[in-house]
């Protein structure tokens, strides 16, 4: 029967079960392959998602890039179609084949109105033009041709006028620009309230100099004089001035003495020519003006310079018209900044000759006598305060006390140690009478142990005693140290102290207007 059974297990339903199982094997090698497949499937189309949306947001951008570039290029011509452009690109024209010594060109300029640039250069192009072969120079009349500038915009048909006539050598116009501007520099660079701006700045700084002649630094003083008033000075600049006499914050006879040698130096002469090679801003300044948009462009260059193409300044904020700082901050600036100038800093110095008085003698009153020094000795946790004139005994005594605290200089009680002694030797003799010798012969030995103990606590009695007084001593030795160092500080204190008063005294007689 068993064969049987293992025969028909062995051919029918075995057979089946081995088909069985390759089949669902093959199944499952089937589906893991499906599934497999699958997720690569899916990671493709998931990256070509991700690709198809970088593409589109680059689209996108180059689309918005390409929209930004038409709108530039649609102002762009805008300006460039306007009479006001073409009329700026003759006047660089001009001036630069000038400035580089080519052959010039008078250009036409029709008159444009509410533009100042154009009557300008028509009335001052012909004073350039003067004397070069070849050059077309019948412009517009001189003083018509500015007055109609000025009338349109003051303050930088003057600043042209400056800066033309400071590049190009013409003195007659530097010198009525100058006339004007020194008079009337309220709106000039449309500066902030009390701010100067840079190009009246370099007016300020060229006229200390002797640029504009021996009499300009006279009007300059005058007008600074009106513009700069110390009684107005807010807390926050008083600090400054104040910061800036003592140098390095602090007090000190150097500190005063440097400033009373800095202040007295005296103006070396001036290379004139050296400074306007050394010095180009009017070039400069003049480039800004001539490039400055005019008010019929200033709102189509606003717009192109709000998209971004451009890296270079923009032209509608041009540097001259930026802040330099208040008169104050710049008067302080020049007396006290070791690269300035010594003509400007004697400017300056003439300017603040009374405000600078009054910081020095402020400063003068509030120069106390220095207070007694101080010299702490410290022991124990606790401390004593000492100065020239000694110190406090009830703290000393009260740190002896707190020393002491920390040694065990009683030491042994003879009586005690001595009736123990007596008691024994008592023992001793009793045993003996006895008749008991042995014990007795021990016990007598036995006397010996509180000598010997008396003898150990006596011993280290006397060393806590050394120790205390060692250190007791130390402490009066610092005491005294401590004296005598407080009054040498005390001598050092008052000889800084006085130090500091005469230099502050020999400043204050330096000064300009002292008796």
């Amino acid at each position: 029967m068993a064969r049987t059974v293992s025969q028909w297990n062995w051919t029918d339903f075995g057979q089946e079960w081995s088909q069985t199982a390759a089949i669902n094997e093959l199944n499952h090698d089937i589906g893991a392959e499906r599934r497999a497949r699958r997720r690569e499937l899916e990671a493709v189309q998931s990256e070509i998602g991700q690709g198809l949306k970088q593409v589109g947001s680059r689209l996108d951008t180059v689309a918005d890039r390409i929209d930004l570039l038409l709108t530039w290029t649609d102002l762009r011509f805008q300006v460039l179609e306007l009479d006001e452009y073409q009329a700026r690109r003759e006047i660089r024209s001009a001036f630069r084949a000038l400035a580089e010594g080519r052959p010039a060109r008078f250009p036409e300029l029709p008159d444009l109105p509410g533009y100042w640039l154009p009557p300008a250069a028509a009335a001052i192009l012909p004073l350039v033009f003067r004397g070069r072969g070849g050059a077309n120079a019948k412009g517009a009349n001189l003083t018509t041709g500015l007055d109609a500038a000025r009338g349109r915009d003051a303050v930088r048909a003057e600043l042209f006028n400056l800066a033309v006539g400071r590049c190009f050598g013409q003195a007659v116009l530097v010198d009525a620009a100058f006339l004007r501007l020194i008079a009337d520099p309220a709106d000039l660079g449309e500066c902030g309230d009390g701010q100067v701006a840079n190009a009246w700045r370099a007016l300020w700084e060229h006229a200390a100099l002797g640029a504009f002649g021996p009499n300009a630094a006279v009007q300059l003083t005058g007008r600074l004089r009106e513009l700069f008033d110390p009684e107005k000075l807010d807390d926050e600049e008083t600090a400054a001035w104040d910061a800036a006499i003592l140098g390095t914050g602090t007090v000190a006879a150097e500190a005063f003495n440097a400033l009373r040698v800095h202040l007295a130096a005296e103006p070396e002469p001036v290379d004139l020519a050296d400074l306007d090679r050394r010095d180009g801003r009017w070039r400069r300044y003049l480039e800004e003006l001539i490039e400055e948009p005019s008010p019929a462009e200033l709102p189509i260059v606003g717009e192109i310079e709000s998209l971004g193409f451009d890296d270079g300044p923009d032209r509608s904020r041009p540097t001259w018209a930026e802040p330099a700082g208040t008169v104050a901050a710049l008067v302080r600036r020049d007396l006290f900044e070791p690269e300035t100038p010594i003509a400007l800093r004697r400017l300056a110095l003439d300017l603040a000759a009374p405000l600078l008085r009054a910081r020095l003698e402020h400063l003068q009153e509030s120069m106390e006598a220095p207070a007694p020094a101080v010299v702490t000795v410290r022991r124990r946790g606790a401390a004593v305060d000492v100065t020239a004139a000694g110190h406090d005994a009830d703290e000393a005594a009260a740190l002896e006390d707190r020393i002491g605290l920390h040694f065990d200089t009683k030491g042994p009680s003879k009586p005690v140690y001595t009736a123990t002694g007596a008691a024994i030797g008592v023992l001793a003799a009793a045993l003996a009478a006895f008749g008991q010798w042995v014990p007795a012969v021990f016990v007598a030995l036995a006397v010996l142990i509180p000598v010997l103990m008396y003898r150990g606590d006596d011993k280290k009695a006397r060393k806590e005693t050394e120790k205390r007084d060692g250190q007791l001593a130390d402490l009066r030795a610092a005491l005294f140290t401590a004296r005598a160092d407080a009054s040498e500080a005390d001598k050092a204190a008052a000889a800084a102290h006085l130090a500091d008063r005469t230099a502050l005294e020999r400043l204050i007689k330096a000064l300009p207007g002292a008796d």
